[in-house]
């Protein structure tokens, strides 16, 4: 026997006593088996797990297939057989099965189960926040429902079987101590069991949440180790602009799951048959849950009932005002109407008038037969006159069909009514636009009868003896008939472009990066990449309000000599012999945005002029000389557009001021104030106008180049420098939601965040 084969024996060996498996004295609970009558279905997908559990490992048969896992699952199952045959090397059926296990054993990372082991310890305690859990997918877990039990079906052709001898470790461990041990698992190919709420149920809740959200939620029936089970729906949803929040939702009972499942079909049923009157907003709880609100109102189900009930009076008050509104403009259509048609007569009166004037002109006869006829009065033409509209008040019409002596009304109630309550609006709002349209015609018809009046007017002016007249008549160009004014088209406010850094990050990048390489110099670009570097140290060099706090320059600088220290050894083995920016590590070819440059990221303890050695006086002469670059770099570079910028702080509120380094993205904001300890976020919103001074990080300005090979963009972050003591600052708007935020599979953070909004104008 060589050294090789005792090696691995001796592995073999380790690995079953580190199972507790005897292959001598197989234990007894692997050799029962009665067949499990499996039946998978053809439609359902192996990889959507809906039922996690914490199942008794007694209770799971290992059954052992030649196939991998990707194998479909019917193909598995008929070539599956119990563990024990693979165990089995006494019968020569059985040899080929029993090496296949002895190869499975000797792959097998003994870490990789110790892993399993401290993750099945973390899920006794804890409930992972998603439910899925880092290894959830090797837990290849089936119930037979035919005969009531549980298998583990393991595939050979995988590297990492590691779950299967974690199993079959704790099986032989639990038999021995009589103990029960349970490992929590997804079941696979298990449907929802219907106990709490039935299938159609929780596929309205997925179609339900998904339209309040327009994220798709999972639902999870949970059962915990004492077996009582809870459904879990985990998703996320918008918080704030394009923040997006983890939720779980937790319904522990039928009633709790009926009622939920009842508010959300009636807000669905409101929201999709009144569209214009309801609209239901999902926002986040403080204890990471979802609830949904309506204007000011959070929906709940026992607050149901009433909420229907106050909605359908206070509509139908609203169709009494509506009616009351018809009569008010039907009224003024009618006298705008008869207005129009009393101006009608009057000008087709007075165009005939005209139009004799030009027919007799054309001929000799005609134009003295004009001149010696009498000039007939106008006074049968007569100016209308405004008609008073009625004082007397009308009772307001019946409202058919709608029942106001009600106790408690139905969803079904609510839409007849907000039906009706459409159906008058749009009525009124018909009327609105002919009173417009005959205000307009009138309009035009009160002009052309003051051009036809002008018109007659210079006829009779000539009129005064038959010389004029005729001289008059014989002009080539004649007035004409003036047809109305031109009606000027109103002057359309410009809408100015606003910034969307979800589908405009990139484009503006390159814009503005493109702008910053032309018009700023090395030392400038230098000095905006030391603030980024010690901001609080530039902050408190620019604030000219009191005496400079040396502790803040302190304390920044001895925080960059402690980063000095423990780069210490690469920066001595950096290259600054006489080929100086060409040296070779300046050359290597590096990947940004999918682009290849050849440029080095700058040195921040060149650009601060740090070393062990520098003084605080030093430091702080560098930085004023930095200072005036910045400021200096604020007047050639601007806004291209309007866009707001964002900071958040711990929860003491302080008005935003001076130099400071503001995110494009409030995302980023957030995620850089979670690590504050208390539970509270201030957010600060900018909304810098077109052209303001606002100087962006982009890729430049985290590079010298040199070669000229840096790719154009914003791909290192999406950080920007404001200077606020130049900008006048008013807060408009405050507002409030709450964020969860995993820190692991286990934990997350619960933050309320306050928004606080500011318009800007130059000062």
């Amino acid at each position: 026997m060589t050294k090789a084969t005792d090696d691995k024996q001796k592995i073999i060996k380790e690995k079953l006593e580190y199972i507790g498996l005897n292959l001598a004295r197989i234990p007894k609970f692997l050799k029962e088996f009665e067949p499990l009558q499996f039946r998978p279905s053809k439609s359902y997908d192996d990889t959507t797990y809906k039922v996690y559990k914490h199942v008794n490992v007694q209770d799971i048969e290992i059954l052992v297939a030649p196939t991998d896992r990707l194998t479909d699952l019917r193909e598995r199952y008929k070539l599956a057989t119990p563990l024990f045959t693979y165990l089995d090397e006494k019968h020569e059926e059985n040899i080929e099965k029993f090496a296949t296990f002895l190869k499975m054993l000797t792959d097998l990372k003994i870490e990789r189960i110790e892993e399993l082991e401290e993750e099945q310890e973390k899920l006794k305690k804890n409930l992972p926040v998603q439910i899925k859990y880092k290894n959830h997918f090797v837990w290849q877990v089936y119930y037979s429902e035919y005969t009531g039990k549980y298998f583990m079906l393991v595939p050979t052709n995988e590297q990492d079987n590691s779950s299967m001898f974690y199993l079959l470790k704790k099986q032989i461990a639990s038999k021995k101590s009589r103990k029960k041990e349970t490992v929590f698992v997804p079941i696979s190919h298990l449907d929802y069991s219907g106990a709490l709420l039935s299938n159609s149920e929780i596929a309205d809740i997925e179609n339900y949440i998904w339209y309040f959200t327009k994220e798709w939620a999972s639902v999870y029936e949970v059962y915990d180790v004492k077996n009582k089970m809870t459904i879990k729906i985990v998703g996320t949803t918008s918080v704030y602009e394009k923040i997006k929040s983890n939720y779980t939702i937790t319904l522990s009972n039928k009633k709790e799951a009926s009622e939920f499942y009842k508010l959300l079909k009636a807000m669905f049923i409101l929201a999709t048959g009144a569209t214009s009157e309801y609209h239901f907003k999902a926002e986040m709880t403080e204890d990471g849950s979802l609830k949904f609100k309506h204007k000011e109102y959070f929906m709940t189900y026992e607050g149901l009932a009433e909420f229907i009930k106050q909605e359908y009076l206070e509509k139908i008050e609203e169709i009494k005002q509506e009616l009351k509104e018809k009569e008010k403009l039907e009224r003024r259509l009618k006298r705008f109407n008869a207005i129009v048609e009393e101006l009608t007569e009057e000008y087709l009166a007075k165009q005939r008038q005209i139009a004799t004037f030009l027919e007799c002109k054309r001929t000799f006869f005609g134009r003295v037969k004009y001149f010696f006829k009498k000039k007939k009065e106008d006074s049968s033409i007569k100016k209308p006159e405004k008609l008073e509209p009625r004082n007397s008040q009308e009772k307001t019409k019946e409202i058919d069909g709608l029942d106001i002596s009600k106790e408690q009304y139905t969803i079904e109630d609510l839409i007849n009514v907000c039906t009706k309550l459409e159906e008058k609006r749009k009525q009124n709002t018909n009327t609105n636009l002919d009173i417009q349209a005959v205000e307009a015609k009138r309009d035009v018809l009160s002009k052309k009868i003051d051009n036809a009046e002008l018109y007659i007017k210079e006829i009779d002016k000539h009129k005064k003896s038959i010389f004029e007249f005729w001289k008059f008549t014989s002009k080539d160009e004649m007035q004409t008939l003036n047809e109305g004014e031109e009606q000027e088209e109103s002057k359309r406010e410009k809408i100015e472009k606003y910034f969307n850094y979800e589908t405009e990050l990139e484009d503006l990048g390159k814009i503005i990066d493109e702008v910053q390489r032309r018009k700023l110099s090395k030392n400038e670009m230098d000095g905006i990449f030391a603030a980024k570097q010690v901001i609080a140290s530039i902050r408190e060099l620019d604030n000219q309000k009191k005496k400079v706090d040396e502790s803040v320059l302190k304390k920044d600088l001895e925080k960059i000599k402690e980063q000095y220290e423990d780069d210490l050894e690469y920066i001595n083995m950096k290259d600054f012999d006489i080929f100086g920016n060409m040296s070779d590590d300046k050359t290597k070819i590096k990947i940004l945005h999918n682009e290849k440059h050849r440029e080095i990221e700058k040195d921040k303890y060149k650009v601060l002029n740090v070393n062990l050695e520098t003084s605080l006086e030093t430091y702080r002469d560098h930085l004023q000389y930095y200072l005036g670059l910045i400021h200096e770099a604020f007047h050639k570079i601007q806004v291209p557009y309007q866009m707001s910028i964002y900071k958040a702080s711990d929860g003491q509120m302080q008005e935003p001021n001076g130099i400071d380094i503001y995110y494009i993205n409030p995302e980023n904001a957030i995620k850089q104030a979670l690590n504050y300890k208390e539970d509270n976020i201030i957010l600060y919103r900018i909304n810098m106008q077109k052209n303001m001074p606002l100087i962006f990080y982009s890729n430049i300005m985290f590079f010298d180049n040199f070669n000229k090979t840096l790719p154009v963009g914003m791909d290192l972050g999406t950080e920007v420098l404001a200077n606020l003591n130049v900008i006048k600052l008013e807060k408009v708007k405050e507002e409030e939601f709450h964020i969860n935020y995993p820190i692991n599979e286990f934990e997350e953070i619960h933050k309320t965040v306050k928004v606080c909004e500011y318009e800007t104008s130059i000062m």
